[in-house]
């Protein structure tokens, strides 16, 4: 494959999927860890996803590295327990990625920065937050008590968006700094009050406007955020279906 240029400084590059680029060749990308994964999802559509996440993470990071895929291996240790779950890394680089896959999407964000990016389906899963219960108990899990009543004032017919939207730009944040959901999101505070998210609060000693977090271009259907533990001016959106389908 030819060799990509990798995001410079300030910049992060956004590759999309999907689902059903999913093929038998881009298993034997996989590691013997991988596998085991891979192996223990029931359902087709979950193991497709997963396969698609890691297949383009290892063509994209070898293309800026000048390998094959075949050849990048990540490091997966957990760093709270040393177990092999955790964020995936690719030792003796200077990039840094992150995997996120929802319904038929799956998309894998690159930056020379810690960064996380994540994104939703608008499936209607999430109802309309007004009087359910159990989407209010999700809202006060999630939300800060600034961001309910914020999410109060929105239309009700835009409320589920509006509350998936917030999720992914908490999610972003926490995969960027490795912790994902083991930090509570109610914790992680972003106010919109001037349109584009901003990172208001954090339970980390760095102050939260360090790091850069924006809303992402997504498919129809879907929206995704990106984060970055420190500047990001530039996102520029890749198409990983091409990527992947392309002639080995």
């Amino acid at each position: 494959m030819a060799e990509l240029v990798s995001p410079e400084a300030g910049a992060a590059h956004v590759w999309w999927a999907r689902r059903r680029d999913a093929s038998d060749r881009h298993a034997g990308l996989l590691d013997d860890t991988e596998q085991q994964r891979w192996a223990a999802y029931r359902r087709d559509e979950d193991r497709e996803r997963f396969l698609v996440g890691c297949a383009l993470a290892k063509t994209v990071l070898a293309g800026y590295a000048g390998l094959r895929p075949a050849d990048l291996r990540f490091d997966r240790t957990c760093a709270q327990c040393g177990r092999p779950h955790g964020k995936p890394v690719m030792t003796g680089s200077a990039l840094f990625h992150s995997v996120t896959h929802s319904g038929d999407l799956v998309a894998v964000a690159v930056a020379r920065a810690p960064v996380g990016g994540d994104g939703e389906q608008l499936d209607g899963r999430v109802r309309p937050l007004g009087g359910d219960g159990d989407a209010q108990g999700l809202a006060r899990l999630v939300l800060a008590d600034d961001e309910r009543a914020a999410l109060a004032a929105v239309c009700p017919s835009a409320r589920a968006r509006e509350f998936l939207a917030a999720w992914t730009r908490k999610e972003a944040v926490t995969k960027a700094t490795g912790d994902g959901l083991r930090v509570s999101f109610r914790d992680v505070v972003i106010v919109t009050d001037e349109g584009a998210p901003r990172l208001a609060a954090w339970p980390y000693p760095q102050p939260p406007d360090s790091v850069s977090l924006m809303d992402l271009e997504a498919a129809a259907g879907y929206v995704a955020a990106l984060a970055v533990l420190g500047r990001c001016d530039t996102v520029r959106a890749r198409d990983g279906s091409a990527l992947l389908t392309a002639p080995a």
